[in-house]
């Protein structure tokens, strides 16, 4: 007996003891960056993101565009604890190093740290696609797609003295030895063309092609990527190809074409090389402190549910709560999913409790509002909670799009025109290219009687509308002027 007791505590004290989790969160300057790793650790993967933004940001300064919803960077030890996360298609799991999840209120960045150098490009392709949707919400698909293939190719150097941008990218140099695309056929590649959706090497080439003319645009000479810029603006408004072409480059577009094919022949991508210490940040003071259970619980299942998959994230809601009634992202998100789920009788109650626990979280008032105003019964207390509640997450965060644009859509609803119009001017001046929030600022200027300003922006949209419903909403607006006008 004695020698089996002594036999079990040997195997106890021999077998791998699995360290306890013990996640950790810090804020930096723009990012909020949590996980189960060290302190250190974590201050590497926020220095990382930050040194990025601020490279990519130089070179795109309209991607500072004023309320952007915050990024969230979760960082997971392993591929094991971070298998439950990643995304899903088909019912299948997608094996990745790192993802990003886009949404209105949250931004999620994803990342493997195992993996090392490998998880970082893929998440610098994707944020890059916001970042560039900032200062550019309609750009073509060539320039999207090559601005954030050249992007992900950012790394740090010497320690994290200096960073590097531009580096060849491998698979890309090797197709475009033996396949290229005339600039002709890569310009009329859009998000539903064949060569886009389908996988293979067609979709491919667009990436290679793409990333190799923003490469020539950046690094043959130093006035091409503005030049390259002005390019995609105009045909991202519908301008024929070669006069766009002669517009931004004084040549045609076979001499572009041409000068493009040969700099990929040439084969010799420079890149750029900068010292942190002339232009880029170099450290994160920070502090990295533990949270604890409930704090967990809710990113996590937050994550999820921008993942689109609310039934696993409600469980750890329901955890969450347990341990801390008031937790004010866990009673905003189980409210929200409840709310889609079509049960506003509880969804709705959770929402207001997260916007009195939470009254300095944007996106639980923004949630709140957002529930408030989507009622089928929208009556003027209702209103005034809705307006409340957007009005305190523009406080929270000036420039909000979503609360901006659903604050206005209430002050519409309770025929505050006026509001509605001071609130948008400054909003649509910022963000030209958001049809949708000058169509809410042309029906405001009709509601205020300024049939001349309604018309001056309605014009534009209805020469080239983003879509067929923005189309249609156009044409509704320029119905209603000729009934304006037509009254005696």
């Amino acid at each position: 007996m004695t020698r089996t007791i002594l036999l079990l505590t040997l195997l106890v004290l021999a077998a791998p003891t699995h360290a306890v989790a013990e996640w950790r969160a810090l804020r930096t300057a723009h990012f909020q960056v949590i996980g189960d790793v060290s302190a250190g650790r974590l201050r590497e993967v926020a220095l990382r993101f930050e040194q990025f933004r601020e490279v990519v940001t130089q070179l795109l300064p309209a991607a500072l565009r004023a309320g952007s919803a915050p990024v969230v960077v979760i960082v997971f030890p392993d591929e094991r604890s971070y298998r439950p996360f990643m995304p899903i298609a088909n019912g299948r799991t997608i094996p990745v190093e790192g993802f990003f999840v886009d949404g209105a209120d949250t931004n999620y960045i994803t990342i493997n740290i195992e993996a090392g150098e490998q998880a970082f490009p893929v998440v610098f392709h994707e944020y890059s696609h916001l970042l560039l949707s900032s200062a550019f919400a309609h750009a073509p698909l060539w320039f999207n797609e090559g601005l954030a293939e050249y992007f992900s190719t950012f790394e740090v150097a010497h320690g994290g003295r200096n960073v590097l941008l531009g580096k060849p990218l491998q698979r890309h140099v090797a197709l475009l030895r033996e396949r290229r695309l005339k600039l002709s056929q890569l310009f009329a590649i859009g998000p539903d063309s064949k060569e886009y959706t389908r996988e293979g090497v067609e979709r491919e080439l667009l990436y290679a092609q793409s990333w190799a003319l923003v490469h020539y645009a950046r690094h043959a000479d130093q006035q091409r990527f503005a030049s390259l810029e002005l390019l995609a603006r105009r045909l991202a408004d519908g301008e024929d190809m070669d006069g766009s072409v002669r517009a931004t480059h004084a040549m045609d577009l076979e001499t572009l074409d041409a000068e493009v094919q040969a700099y990929v022949r040439k084969q010799i991508y420079n890149y750029v090389e900068v010292s942190s210490a002339a232009s880029v940040i170099m450290r994160i003071d920070s502090e990295a402190n533990t949270i604890d259970d409930a704090d967990v619980d809710t990113w996590l299942a937050d994550l999820l549910a921008h993942l689109q998959r609310g039934p696993e994230a409600i469980p750890r809601l329901e955890r969450a709560l347990k341990l801390r009634a008031d937790q004010p992202r866990a009673l905003a998100t189980l409210g929200m999913l409840r709310v889609r789920q079509g049960d506003r009788r509880e969804g709705l109650p959770l929402l207001e409790r997260a916007a009195a626990a939470g009254p300095d979280i944007e996106s639980v008032q923004f949630e709140y509002g957002w529930a408030l105003a989507t009622e089928e019964v929208f009556d003027a207390a209702r209103a005034q909670r809705a307006r409340a509640a957007f009005e305190r997450a523009l406080a929270l965060r000036p420039g909000y799009p979503a609360a901006i644009q659903m604050l206005a859509a209430v002050y519409w609803r309770t025929d505050d025109f006026a509001k509605m119009r001071d609130l948008l001017i400054p909003f649509v001046k910022a963000a030209p290219d958001n049809q949708d929030a000058a169509l809410q600022l042309a029906a405001a200027l009709l509601g205020l009687g300024d049939i001349p300003a309604a018309r001056a922006l309605i014009g534009p949209i209805l020469a080239r509308p983003r879509d067929t419903e923005t189309r249609e909403r156009a044409r509704t607006l320029l119905g209603q002027i000729a009934k304006l006008q037509l009254q005696p």
